[in-house]
């Protein structure tokens, strides 16, 4: 009965202390709360304005990504694709080549069926990607690909699926296209408006110009590709021309022809990601807010434990004064019975003045004080009274049987021989001088 007494005590007393160590921590948690707010402001904040600097920064280079907002950039050809098709997937391919097969399915992501899309890759394909990609086609998917195909290493799928990629004696540059209605691609638009260094040869010609031809389509298995050498129709800089609009429709069109989700390889210009759910969450904002708070914990701790300039010694002694020194002592003898220790202390002081005046050594023994008191007296007529009261507290020093009374008196004594003592001294001087 005692033990579930005490369980059922400490089961009421377990909500209490949760609400006092709640209270206790109130001030920091707000604190933490509050920091953890202000830096995720600041990243946004920050991101957003990035966003906004980059599509009025000069480039660099050429870099066809979807996260890049310049006029190179793609980011505009992937928002529209997000609103056009919103009954499918649309988002980025990071992974490696090998799990387009779907072992990378989740609810939102099923790359077993789709549309990649593939455009002026950063590095050249390797042979190996290349295998997995065509493989993943043949499945019965589809496949975008635009490169200006002007090296030997960049032609390594064009080799695989039949189609040839030569220089033309002149570049193009903002050329409009043969007009066609004969394609379900041409739908709502007659012509292209591209630039090119390259002309296709193989498969299905989609876009010419006179006898070059721009873009083809080549059926692979059961599934399709679309070859382009204009890799810059699809460009941020197109989409604010309202006579390059048609290019975005032209693509719009042939991917409305497929199915599945629509993935814009974003391996081919440097991005990877893994599967951790750990790392997809700090690839993203949230992994700037968590390196800002860590950041700022690195420079607290290490300030906290940074000493600027010298040493100072903080002295803060308490200051007390000679009264309560004096009422702490004694009642601490009080509390000990330290009767003897008490009357010790003060013959002490009394007996190095009588020395004083006598003009002898403190370490005399008590008989050579009290002769001394004994030979003023009788040559000067004083201190037979005083070699009593000595007589007495010498005596009395050794006793352990002191009363309170007995000390009171004899404390009494000591200041009657001190007293005694200065009008010894003061006499004494007044001699020598001739008084």
């Amino acid at each position: 009965m005692q033990t579930l007494k005490s369980k059922k005590d400490e089961a009421e007393k377990l909500p209490a202390a949760k609400d006092s160590f709640y209270m206790s921590n109130k001030a920091l948690i707000l604190q933490l709360a509050a920091l953890f707010a202000v830096s995720t402001l600041v990243v946004y904040g920050t991101l957003a304005s990035d966003k906004q600097l980059e599509k009025i920064m000069p480039e660099a280079k050429t870099f066809a990504s979807v996260t890049n907002f310049k006029p190179s950039g793609m980011s505009a050809f992937y928002e529209l694709c997000q609103r056009v098709f919103r009954k499918r997937h649309v988002s980025e391919w990071a992974f490696p080549y090998r799990k387009l097969n779907g072992s990378t399915r989740t609810s939102a992501v099923n790359p077993a069926h789709g549309v990649l899309i593939i455009v002026s890759p950063d590095e050249s394909l390797a042979e190996f990607e290349v295998e997995n990609i065509l493989d993943w086609v043949r499945q019965g998917n589809a496949l975008i690909y635009l490169d200006n195909f002007q090296f030997r290493h960049t032609k390594r799928m064009l080799d695989k699926i039949g189609v040839t990629a030569r220089d033309i004696d002149e570049e193009l540059t903002d050329q409009v296209t043969d007009g066609r209605t004969d394609l379900p691609e041409y739908t709502h638009l007659r012509v292209l408006n591209v630039s090119t260094q390259q002309k296709l040869s193989g498969g299905t010609a989609l876009a010419t110009l006179g006898d070059k031809t721009i873009i083809v389509e080549q059926k692979l298995g059961k599934g399709r590709i679309l070859i382009g050498s204009c890799p810059q129709m699809v460009c941020n800089k197109q989409i604010t021309k309202t006579d390059h609009w048609s290019n975005f429709q032209f693509l719009h069109n042939w991917i409305a022809t497929t199915s599945g989700d629509i993935l814009f390889d974003e391996k081919c210009h440097g991005s990877t990601r893994g599967l951790n759910v750990v790392f997809y969450f700090l690839h993203g904002p949230t992994g700037y807010v968590g390196l800002q708070l860590g950041l700022i914990l690195l420079i607290a701790i290490l300030s906290g434990h940074q000493r600027f300039g010298a040493t100072l010694i903080v002295r803060n002694l308490r200051r007390i004064s000679n009264l309560e020194h004096i009422e702490g002592l004694s009642n601490t003898y009080q509390r000990a019975h330290a009767r003897q220790a008490v009357l010790a202390i003060i013959w002490h002081s009394v007996r190095l003045k009588l020395c004083k005046v006598l003009q002898i050594s403190p370490r005399e023994q008590d008989e050579k004080l009290n002769q001394a008191l004994r030979a003023q007296a009788q040559s000067h007529g004083g201190g037979a009274g005083i070699s009593e009261m000595v007589e007495r507290c010498e005596a009395a020093v050794n006793r352990k049987d002191l009363s309170d009374e007995d000390l009171k008196e004899l404390v009494a004594a000591c200041d009657k021989i001190s007293e005694q003592a200065e009008s010894l001294l003061t006499t004494g001087k007044a001699e020598q001088k001739g008084i």
